[in-house]
């Protein structure tokens, strides 16, 4: 049986669940990125001004990234999660990622300085029409001697930090008690049928994290 330990880090919950603060120079208004990440938490340039004034930390993270521009990574309020202890090797499990995430919402004195812009850019819009959200996010892989195969992701969001960190702890308490990993042969066999009749990637995904969770693998909040 391989030998696979995570640690698991508690979040901070932030300081304010909104960005309310206005730009001193709203000039990015006319010029910045607005594209919204539909069902994820990427910022673009004008939410990360926001963010910034508003006194929240965002990561800029080079592996993890939308729409294929991956030159550029993401930019997002990411908070740390599990971390692995035991060395990667072959013949093992592997964490390739692990995050909290967060995404706020533009309110008050903040909200009304876009308005005032949308006469000019109607498409500003799409700033206001995100809410709150927050999210964890977990990926452990297997390294075999020839190939990785995946073993379960999740990406489960919620609109209260509180049910985010309930949900946190299931599948902590899941995890820690390590019976999981006896389903190594079962989930290799699944893969290999998987690819052989080219089985939907999500189905495969669910398939793998009912598993282990008895959940989905995949249950997004849409930004807009």
């Amino acid at each position: 049986m391989p030998t696979f330990d995570l640690v698991f880090h508690s979040p901070s919950k932030p300081f304010k669940l909104e960005a309310d603060v206005p730009l001193d120079d709203p000039s990015i208004l006319l010029t910045g990125g607005c594209h919204v990440d539909h069902e994820g938490f990427d910022l673009n340039e004008i939410e990360q001004a926001y963010y910034s004034v508003n006194g929240f930390s965002f990561t800029q993270d080079s592996t993890w990234y939308k729409d294929g521009d991956g030159d550029r990574g993401t930019n997002a309020i990411l908070q740390s999660w599990a971390k692995q202890t035991t060395p990667i090797d072959f013949n093992n499990f592997v964490l390739d990622h692990s995050h909290f995430v967060f995404k706020f919402p533009i309110v008050g004195q903040a909200a009304i300085q876009i308005l005032d812009h949308t006469k000019q850019r109607p498409e500003l819009l799409r700033l206001l029409s995100a809410r709150f959200k927050c999210g964890l996010d977990i990926c452990i892989d297997y390294i075999g001697s020839e190939r990785v195969e995946p073993i379960v992701h999740i990406e489960w969001d919620f609109d209260t930090y509180e049910q985010m960190i309930e949900q946190a702890d299931y599948v902590q308490q899941t995890l820690n008690k390590g019976v999981w990993q006896s389903y190594l042969d079962r989930i290799l066999e699944f893969n290999q049928h998987a690819r052989t009749i080219k089985l939907d990637a999500f189905k495969q995904a669910d398939y793998r994290a009912q598993l282990f969770f008895n959940k989905k693998s995949y249950m997004l909040i849409p930004t807009l």
